[in-house]
């Protein structure tokens, strides 16, 4: 079975998935909620 990561995002709050793998990267988040792009460090909560 997979690995998830909850991440919450700063602008809408709404919670969605990452592949784990993408954490510490230096890649940016995208929330498919309000379609906004951010880095690790700005979101407010990250569940591994």
């Amino acid at each position: 079975m997979g690995q998830a990561v909850e991440v919450t995002c700063p602008k809408c709050t709404k919670i969605f998935v990452v592949n784990p793998h993408m954490l510490g990267s230096g890649m940016n988040f995208h929330c498919p909620f309000c379609d906004l792009y951010f880095p690790e460090k700005d979101s407010p909560k990250i569940r591994k």
